[in-house]
């Protein structure tokens, strides 16, 4: 059932025109399932204990931070899934806007934004240089950045800023683990439970 609203999703939207010929329902189901898992690990043993920290932080600092915390939780799922929103730009140059520096930096920080008006045809297909675009440490390190400035701008506070910030770097850090591309190691337990 899943997959039946998801390919009709991806054909009503004419989503299918957008993506590459390996993107279907059952690709994403599976991109969810292998992120499942470490999402789940990470937001017991990580995010939880940093949300505590953050509240105990702005007790003492007597700021108000629990809209900030629910915000930064969404920026955390958020931001790790933005990776993999790179399939909907495309692979082929031909009959594609090629992306200067400032297309490359507006795609990965409002790539929402962007993809609607790709599948809505507002403006051709854009080709962002590579086959996958976000997938490295590079745009984890301007994302974050581009978060902290966007932390200031929302709440006028360098601490809601901060962990904003942090979160959204431990969503796309947990992204770019599972699929190989950080060298660090989880702790046994995880490693023992993936195993069985």
């Amino acid at each position: 059932m899943v997959k039946r609203i998801l390919n009709n999703a991806l054909k009503e939207s004419n989503a299918f025109e957008s993506l590459p010929v390996f993107a279907s329902a059952e690709k994403v189901i599976d991109e969810i399932k292998e992120h499942f898992g470490l999402l789940k690990w990470s937001l017991k043993r990580v995010l939880f204990p940093i949300a505590i920290f953050y509240i105990l932080v702005g007790f003492v600092l007597q700021e108000h931070v629990l809209g900030s915390l629910a915000l930064a939780l969404l920026v955390f799922l958020y931001t790790n899934f933005l990776p993999d929103l790179d399939a909907f730009f495309s692979q082929d140059k031909r009959d594609s806007i090629k992306a200067n520096w400032t297309l490359r930096r507006l795609s990965l920080y409002f790539t929402p934004a962007v993809i609607y008006y790709v599948l809505s045809k507002k403006t051709r297909p854009i080709y962002l240089g590579s086959s996958k675009p976000f997938h490295n440490t590079n745009s984890l390190i301007e994302i974050t950045i581009f978060l902290f400035l966007a932390g200031l701008v929302l709440h006028f506070s360098l601490l809601k800023a901060v962990f904003l910030a942090l979160f959204g770097l431990t969503g796309y850090a947990t992204h770019l683990f599972v699929d190989g591309l950080l060298p660090i190691k989880l702790p046994n337990f995880f490693n023992q439970k993936k195993k069985n």
